[in-house]
């Protein structure tokens, strides 16, 4: 897809852009007693059976990185679609600075066949019209996972998913960029060119943002304008529709002075 708008430096990039596995190291020690989650007994991290070889799975891995999740996403609708898999953690992926959720998440699996389940299974299947991605990711050498709370949240500490359009933070003096994001992956600069034509926002500059390593388009992206009122025009369409899916915006001050 044409994504290829861009004037901003790469420096400048690297910075706004979230590092998902640096955050790993701000996570509290996690316990190894056994928990229960919906009357079904939780296999303590250090069971042996627990990172057990299997079909699918050869090295036993039972924490995934899901990715292209929808911004309603929760914790119950996540189990759901996961079913017959377990999971006993989640730690949702946000800014670091912002809070804003990346429609992504580390998971960890009850044990190695959850695990291969998810991601054999599930890989490429839709949640709520997303088709997500599952791969298997190994903690690094040094890295505490899982983290003490079931759920928890990269950046922030506040709540992923929910459903409905969400508020806009307060507007900056002089802001002339957006955050976008719940992007359909058939977005290019044509088409967002188009969207915020609609109310007569011209656009000077769009970014998209993919993952650093893989270079997967994240759903998310920032937009600026050429002046502080077609960027208020077009912070009017937070929670319309584009390509079939609620955008979110909200402002972004990284180029208020």
């Amino acid at each position: 897809k044409k994504r290829k708008m861009d004037t901003s430096s790469r420096e400048q990039e690297r910075n706004e852009e979230h590092d998902e596995e640096e955050e790993e190291e701000e996570e509290e020690a996690t316990t190894n007693e056994a928990t229960t989650t919906n009357n079904e007994t939780i296999i303590p991290q250090n069971d042996p059976n627990k990172n057990k070889k299997c079909k699918g799975n050869p090295s036993g891995i039972t924490r995934l990185f899901l990715g292209n999740l929808p911004f309603s996403v929760d914790e119950d609708s996540l189990e759901t679609f996961l079913q017959p898999a377990a999971l006993t953690h989640i730690k949702w992926i946000t800014d670091k600075e912002t809070g804003k959720f990346y429609g992504s998440a580390f998971v960890e699996m009850r044990n190695s066949k959850d695990a291969a389940i998810v991601v054999v299974d599930k890989n490429g299947t839709n949640l709520m019209d997303r088709p997500i991605k599952a791969n298997y990711a190994p903690s690094r050498p040094g890295d505490v996972w899982p983290p003490k709370s079931k759920v928890w949240t990269a950046g922030k500490q506040r709540s992923a998913g929910g459903s409905g359009v969400k508020a806009m933070s307060p507007k900056p003096e002089g802001c002339t960029k957006l955050f976008i994001g719940n992007l359909s992956y058939d977005i290019d600069d044509e088409g967002i060119t188009k969207f915020f034509g609609n109310v007569d926002a011209e656009i000077k500059a769009v970014r998209w943002i993919s993952h650093k390593d893989t270079g997967d388009f994240k759903g998310v992206g920032f937009v600026e304008f050429w002046n502080t009122e077609a960027c208020e025009k077009a912070a009017t369409l937070n929670g319309k529709t584009l390509l079939g899916r609620p955008i979110r915006i909200d402002w972004d001050a990284s180029n208020v002075n």
